[in-house]
């Protein structure tokens, strides 16, 4: 991803395998936004997920970043 910075558009993301939330998935998303955020990103990053119930219940993995 670093190499390819100024090509990106947006980072979308979701948990594998099968687009659960980010929380309930096989990936350490906080190393992840780190990560992105260590590069320098400034531009949009999207969760796509299937919430598995009301969606406001499934920002619980965004409360350290002010979401939710």
């Amino acid at each position: 991803m670093e190499k390819h910075l100024p090509l990106i558009g947006h980072v979308q993301f979701a948990g594998p395998p099968t687009r659960l939330p980010p929380q309930k998935g096989e990936l350490n998303f906080p190393i992840i936004f780190d990560a992105i955020d260590a590069m320098g990103w400034k531009g949009w990053v999207g969760a796509e997920y299937g919430p598995g119930g009301p969606t406001v219940d499934s920002l619980v993995w965004g409360k350290p970043y002010g979401i939710g």
